[in-house]
């Protein structure tokens, strides 16, 4: 295994850069197609002699399996492509293409399979088990336990969404072959009904991994929302940056090994347009530093020297925590030189909120503001948006009834 890695492997970069991935990635698949096109053909054999409908739906799972890798190998190479002006962020999604094809194949077989293992059970027929043929399906288990090791050792060494799935599917695959070679035991004691049962396993197997890889892929392809402890690192390392006083929209986009992150940072807005822009360049430098991802800054100036800013801001802080909904609160805003003053900020809810309750809070936020600050302040704009979300922030702009006006 070593041996085949030093050979593959470019030194002077890391396992998990994009060339050494698309390589190992090759290298997972032209191995995999190789070995189960053997093994898929030494079962056709055994199940052949021996009659069992469960050996050939192994055989048939092990074809697939050559199918799936030929489709893995060619989708690291074709990801290979560099950028055009057509797709500027590489190809590095077409790993997950490849990895829904590879599902799709599965629930497909898994499927067949399934109807063949109900066949037998309706006409059940004698199977044949001579120690030999034990043997030699041992054998084969033994030889996808260390195909197992080695796409799990790749997918670790290259952070594969795609290896880890084919990883799964051989330590699936040892599973089904020892349920065969139960099957061949009980068929020498005359259990020949647990022949077409092992079958159904074998296709329960199959499909079910392949539902798991088809999801995944899916989610990736649609946009999948980043990991909430990765955003809260970078959180906390923009946070850190020298005149950020505070960090909020993060935008994690992906493309394939490609990664992007976009978010707001708070800058005093007493400060230069130059300096404030020199905060926003830092904190752009330092994720990328940090994550080896592309980031982008935007600006937004915030005013914490106006007198009634601390008010507010315990205010709407005190706030959030009656609403189970909300998750932070930002860019808040005081104007005027006497009360009552204009004030405005921006909430933002959980994943599960939808638009429709938004009438709900902002009706909420009113009275409480009301109750709260009510004498000391008029006009109100509240803007509310979900953690991670596409559309356009919901704004309104509101008059406390306590104002007069």
């Amino acid at each position: 295994m070593n041996f085949l890695l030093q050979r593959v492997v470019l030194q002077d970069l890391p396992a998990e850069s994009h060339e050494n991935r698309t390589r190992l990635g090759m290298l997972a698949g032209w191995v995999s197609v190789v070995i189960s096109i053997f093994m898929g053909s030494g079962k056709l054999l055994l199940g052949m002699a021996s009659g069992s409908v469960s050996m050939l739906a192994d055989a048939t799972n092990n074809f697939t399996d050559a199918g799936s890798s030929l489709v893995i190998a060619l989708g690291f190479q074709w990801s290979r492509k560099p950028r055009d002006e057509a797709h500027p962020f590489g190809h590095g999604r077409i790993e997950a293409v490849a990895t829904l094809v590879l599902s799709l194949a599965l629930v497909l077989v898994g499927a067949e399979v399934g109807r063949t293992g109900f066949s037998r059970l309706i006409n059940p027929q004698p199977v044949e088990a001579p120690l030999w043929v034990l043997v030699m399906v041992g054998v084969t288990v033994a030889v996808k336990a260390w195909m197992a090791v080695f796409a799990r050792q790749l997918a670790r060494l290259t952070k594969s969404k795609v290896l880890e799935a084919d990883a799964w599917n051989h330590a699936f695959d040892i599973v089904c072959t020892l349920m065969v070679l139960g099957a061949l035991l009980c068929s020498r004691y005359g259990w020949g009904a647990v022949d077409g049962w092992t079958a159904i396993g074998v296709a329960a197997f199959i499909l079910y991994t392949g539902i798991s890889f088809a999801r995944e892929a899916i989610d990736i392809l649609l946009g999948k929302r980043p990991d909430p402890e990765t955003v809260r690192e970078i959180h906390d390392v923009v946070l850190e940056v020298d005149g950020v006083m505070g960090v909020h929209e993060i935008m994690v986009h992906h493309y394939g090994d490609v990664k992007m992150v976009s978010f707001h940072v708070e800058v005093d807005a007493r400060m230069s347009l130059v300096d404030a822009h020199l905060i926003s360049e830092d904190a752009e430098a330092t994720v990328e530093k940090t994550f080896n991802w592309r980031a982008l800054a935007h600006l937004d100036p915030v005013d914490r020297s106006h007198p009634f800013f601390d008010v507010l801001s315990r205010c709407v802080h005190e706030y959030l925590e009656q609403e189970d909904c909300l998750v932070d609160a930002h860019d808040l805003r005081a104007e005027g030189e006497h009360a009552p003053f204009n004030v405005s900020f921006d909430l933002v809810t959980d994943m599960e909120t939808s638009r429709a309750e938004y009438d709900g809070i902002y009706e909420r936020a009113l009275q409480w503001l009301e109750r709260r600050i009510g004498g000391q302040v008029s006009g109100v704009e509240i803007g509310i948006e979900a953690a991670v979300e596409s559309a356009p922030m919901a704004r309104r702009e509101f008059q406390l009834p306590s104002s007069g006006k």
